[in-house]
């Protein structure tokens, strides 16, 4: 069995380069016909994106996935205020409730430019079953996850599925593998599956789908979990990435949704109160619960300027690694670095 690798067990490695400027660098990207600044966003959390944050972010020209936690007639109705919005996203799960929530955005012609189909196992049926409801009946691109593995990327792809997002048990408020042993560290994971190639059926004949040819296919990638630095945001392009979730590191920024806690308890510190989708917290009971709520030192910074701090990381890894495009980072050398 080959090992997996972390984040942390990644050095990247410089590269000759010809570059002047970092500064002149591009850090946007492209995603699934959209172009973003920033290839990272916010992970689809309470305490990290809300309805402010998402207005905010899309006018800025950067992704998101807004929560599937709100009361869906709430969501409805922000959709419908918003509609003017440069990119509507949004998650559902796969409960009657969820089903109930798609129906209604039919009904309502309700313009969404994305879905994320948000579950923890996202290789079931029942995601199949959510993707090919949702394509049935909206002219959508569909996130689908989280998974660990490339079987389960191909899997959802040929469901209908227009990216995955990868990672399970990686999040600083996840639990999910000391409650049951299930992990996917994130380095190896990202790289088995985004370096992979997914042999499709492609037809050059809309009115004919015999007529066509078999090419060799990238299954667009989130991956989500496990950053801790902004170059950790670096090592996930280079392992084959398109976009990157963050979480905790988000929930930091002064501006988070994430509640202010204090006081002499916390040494007079302001702390920002961060959980999982799966934790008592969120869940509102003990059943099953793969998540915790943990303390996060609130860093005096923005969303926008940890954006910048992100979007400088990567010019400066391009500049090592001797490339001009932020897609070219998958062709940067890296070594082993574990004590494991």
């Amino acid at each position: 069995m080959d090992t997996l690798y972390s984040y942390k067990d990644i050095v990247l490695q410089p590269a000759y380069s010809e570059i002047n400027s970092r500064s002149k660098l591009d850090a946007s990207i492209e995603f699934l016909g959209k172009v973003f600044e920033s290839a990272a966003l916010p992970a689809n959390m309470k305490c990290t994106i809300d309805f402010k944050k998402a207005r905010e972010l899309s006018e800025a020209g950067y992704f998101y996935v807004l929560h599937r936690f709100y009361d869906y007639e709430d969501i409805i109705n922000w959709m419908i205020e918003n509609e003017d919005m440069k990119t509507i996203s949004i998650s559902v799960g796969v409960n009657k409730k969820d089903y109930d929530f798609i129906d209604r955005i039919v009904k309502d012609d309700i313009g969404v430019d994305f879905i994320t189909i948000d579950v923890a196992h996202g290789h079931h049926i029942l995601v199949k079953d959510m993707i090919t409801y949702i394509k049935d009946r909206l002219s959508v691109k569909v996130i689908a996850g989280n998974i660990g593995n490339f079987a389960a990327a191909q899997d959802l792809y040929e469901w209908g599925a227009d990216a995955v997002k990868v990672g399970l048990s990686m999040g600083k408020s996840c639990t999910t593998y000391n409650c049951t042993g299930v992990g996917t560290p994130m380095f190896s994971t990202v790289k088995n599956i985004a370096k992979q190639k997914y042999l499709k059926w492609v037809p050059n004949d809309k009115t004919d789908w015999q007529k066509g040819d078999y090419k060799n296919i990238s299954i667009p990638v989130i991956a989500d979990g496990q950053i801790r630095e902004v170059g950790d945001v670096c090592k996930a392009l280079v392992a084959g990435a398109n976009m990157i979730m963050i979480g905790s590191e988000f929930a930091k920024c002064e501006d988070s949704p994430a509640d202010i806690i204090g006081g002499p308890a916390l040494n007079n510190e302001n702390k920002k109160v961060f959980f999982g989708s799966a934790s008592s917290t969120n869940k509102g009971h003990q059943g099953y619960v793969e998540g915790q709520t943990v303390y996060l030192d609130m860093r005096n910074e923005t969303y926008m300027q940890y954006f910048d701090r992100i979007n400088q990381g990567i010019q400066s890894c391009m500049s090592y690694a001797g490339v001009n495009e932020i897609t070219l980072l998958t062709k940067m050398e890296y070594q082993i670095h574990t004590n494991n």
